[in-house]
C-alpha cells in the first residue's frame, strides 16, 4: 500500500466513477481497476460497491477512506508546515461559507484581511454546510464557516461569534421595544429559507413550526435571507433574521425589528485537524473576531440552538 493507492482510492470515492476518475487521474480504466483492486486485496476489505451505477464506498470501505484522507492530506500539507515554521504568511486559502452568512460577514473583514496579509490568496465558495463539510473532508476545501457547534471525526472547530435572532415584522402596529419569546411567537404567514438550510432548521427547531405556510396559496423556496427581507417588505407578513444580517438594514427596515430574547447561534471556523496551514487560520479567525461588534463575541449564558446538520461519517 502507498499513497499513490490511497489517492487513487480518494479520487474515485469523489468522483465515483472509473471512467472520471481515471481522466482525472490521466491513466486508463483498467490500470485504475486493477490499482484498487491491489489496494483491496492488500487491506483485505472491499473498499467500493461495484453494482450501482455510481460506484460508492462500501461501509467498512468509508471507514477506512477517511484515515486514508487523513494521511494523504497530512502528507500534501507538508510544505505548508514547513512554512509556518518560519511564520510566513503566504498560500492559498480555499474557504466555504454557508448562504445566510456570506454576503453578511465576508463584506466586514475580507479587506482587511487582504490587506493585511497580501500574499495569501482566499477563495471563497458559497455552499450549503454538508457540503463545506464533505470537502474539507475529501481536502477540497481547507476550511469552511458555518454555524457550529459539530463533532466529526478530524474536524477542528473554532467558535468565531454568537448572533441573536430577530423577529422582521412588516406591521405599523409593531412594537419594536418589546422583547420577543421565540416560542411563543404565532404568526400564520411566517417566510422561511426553503429545506436543507441549517438555518431553516434551527427555525424550525426553535419555533416548533415543522408545516410552516403549508396551507398558504404562495410558496416561496429560496435560499437568500435577503429575499425573505424582501418578501415581508413587499407581501408582509414577517421572518426570522440572524442578528448579523440585521446590520445591513436601512433605517426604515430597523423599525420592524424586535429581538427574540432566549436562544443564539453558534458560527464557528471548521477545519482538517493539523491541516498545516493552522497559522494562516489563526489570522483568518484574529481577523474575523475583530471586525465582529463586541456584544457578539460572547454567549453570556445563553442557550445555543443545534445547526441541525445531517451529514455524518
Amino acid at each position: 500500500m502507498n499513497l499513490q493507492q490511497l489517492e487513487y482510492a480518494l479520487t474515485l470515492e469523489r468522483l465515483g466513477s472509473f471512467t472520471h476518475a481515471a481522466k482525472s487521474l490521466g491513466m486508463t480504466q483498467p490500470a485504475l481497476s486493477l490499482q484498487i483492486k491491489n489496494l483491496e486485496n492488500e487491506i483485505g476489505i472491499s473498499l467500493f460497491d461495484r453494482s450501482k451505477s455510481k460506484i460508492e464506498p462500501t461501509e467498512q470501505g468509508l471507514k477506512f477512506l477517511l484515515q486514508a484522507g487523513e494521511i494523504v492530506s497530512a502528507s500534501k500539507q507538508l510544505k505548508a508546515y514547513a512554512i509556518s515554521l518560519g511564520n510566513e504568511f503566504e498560500g492559498v486559502l480555499k474557504l466555504g461559507v454557508i448562504p445566510t452568512l456570506s454576503p453578511f460577514l465576508i463584506p466586514l473583514f475580507i479587506d482587511e484581511f487582504t490587506n493585511k496579509y497580501p500574499s495569501i490568496t482566499i477563495e471563497i465558495h458559497e455552499q450549503l454546510t454538508e457540503q463545506i463539510l464533505q470537502q474539507i473532508r475529501l481536502g477540497e476545501l481547507d476550511g469552511g464557516i458555518i454555524s457550529t457547534p459539530i463533532e466529526r471525526q478530524g474536524i477542528a472547530v473554532n467558535p468565531l461569534f454568537y448572533e441573536s435572532f430577530f423577529l422582521y415584522k412588516n406591521d405599523e402596529q409593531f412594537d419594536t421595544s418589546k422583547s420577543y419569546n421565540i416560542s411563543n411567537i404565532e404568526i400564520e404567514n411566517l417566510w422561511l429559507l426553503e429545506e436543507g438550510n441549517c438555518f431553516r432548521d434551527q427555525v424550525n427547531d426553535i419555533c416548533s413550526y415543522k408545516n410552516i405556510k403549508s396551507a398558504t396559496r404562495l410558496k416561496y423556496l429560496c435560499s437568500s435571507i435577503d429575499s425573505l427581507i424582501r418578501m415581508v417588505d413587499h407581501y408582509g407578513g414577517a421572518t426570522i433574521l440572524p442578528e448579523l444580517t440585521t446590520l445591513s438594514l436601512g433605517s426604515d427596515q430597523e423599525r420592524h425589528l424586535a429581538l427574540l430574547d432566549d436562544k443564539i447561534r453558534e458560527i464557528g471556523f471548521v477545519s482538517r485537524k493539523l491541516s498545516g496551514k493552522e497559522h494562516l487560520f489563526d489570522a483568518l479567525i484574529t481577523t474575523i473576531k475583530e471586525s465582529i461588534p463586541a456584544r457578539m463575541k460572547e454567549r453570556s449564558g445563553r442557550e445555543v440552538v443545534d445547526p441541525g446538520i445531517t451529514v455524518d461519517w
